[in-house]
């Protein structure tokens, strides 16, 4: 069992510690060029490839996609009692709880305990996630009122979300792409995951933190309240298998890192949601583990 558990974890690890490393050396690492290639480029392409190759039923995709919107809800209802209740800024510190890291961590996760179907369902989980983070979580931080329909039509210019509107139309068809085509995107999506980790490293190697009990409070809050919504999903939806251990991996990862950037740009007490970061991602090296060796 622990040969195994450490065959799912040792990927990530080493891949994002090659990251720390590298932030913490004299070699400059172009951080927004790698995370624009990863979200304009990779990871539509991952989308497609993964989706359009693996063999998953509508239902769970959309059991996947449900259950993770429930999770949310869940999350920020008990995220506004609880920061209501210690006198802090909702605002600033309300997606650190409610927006975990199913990108950078989440996916390869799914990939190296759950295969290409985890992989495939971890991606409806974190499309739903980005989503809710690129609308809620800019529109909670943003000092401007833009709108609901300016944020939609942002929305509506991502690459992931054609990507997946493309992979449903593909799953749903039953059609193949090209051969050429699906060579290609294969090969771009092949470099998603290796440089979201390393991007994760590299991004946690430069954090500046403070408030460390605060940060860890916050943290249990993300990983605990995750993870029970994401057991009353589950249980109420009735999903099962694969779908149901991804989901529950999903939840439990720490808050994202895209809350500390949208705390730098926003202005809102980006010490703070770093520390919350750091201490999440520090918190998550025990309760993935402990969630995988039940899981598998």
């Amino acid at each position: 069992m622990l040969f195994e558990l450490w065959n799912v974890i040792a990927p990530v690890l080493v891949c994002t510690a090659i990251g720390v490393f590298w932030g913490r050396s004299s070699t400059p690492y172009a951080a927004e060029f790698v995370s624009r290639a990863v979200m304009n480029i990779g990871a539509p392409c991952l989308i497609i490839s993964t989706i359009s190759g693996v063999e998953i039923s509508g239902q769970e995709f959309v059991q996947v996609a449900v259950a993770a919107l429930f999770i949310f809800i869940g999350t920020a209802v008990l995220g506004v009692v609880a920061i209501r209740r210690v006198g802090g800024d909702i605002r600033s510190l309300l997606a650190t709880v409610v927006f975990p890291n199913n990108g950078n961590m989440g996916l390869p996760l799914c990939l190296f305990a759950f295969g290409e179907q985890g992989l495939a369902l971890g991606l409806s989980f974190f499309l739903v996630q980005m989503a809710a983070l690129m609308t809620a979580g800019v529109a909670l931080m943003s000092r401007a009122d833009t709108g609901v329909l300016a944020m939609l039509k942002d929305l509506a210019k991502q690459p992931l979300i054609h990507s997946i509107v493309i992979a449903v139309w593909l799953m749903g068809s039953g059609s193949t792409l090209p051969i050429w085509v699906d060579t290609t995107v294969e090969l771009l999506a092949g470099f998603t995951i290796p440089l979201m980790l390393i991007t994760l490293g590299v991004s946690l190697s430069n954090l500046t933190t403070t408030g460390w009990w605060r940060s860890i409070g916050f943290s249990l809050l993300r990983i605990g309240g995750g993870l029970f919504f994401a057991w009353v999903a589950v249980s109420f939806i009735g999903i099962t298998g694969t779908a149901k251990h991804v989901v529950l991996l999903q939840s439990i990862m720490p808050a994202a890192l895209f809350n500390y950037l949208l705390a730098l740009k926003f202005d809102r007490d980006p010490n703070v949601v770093a520390g919350i970061v750091v201490a999440s991602t520090v918190m998550s090296l025990l309760s993935v583990p402990l969630l995988l060796a039940a899981l598998l």
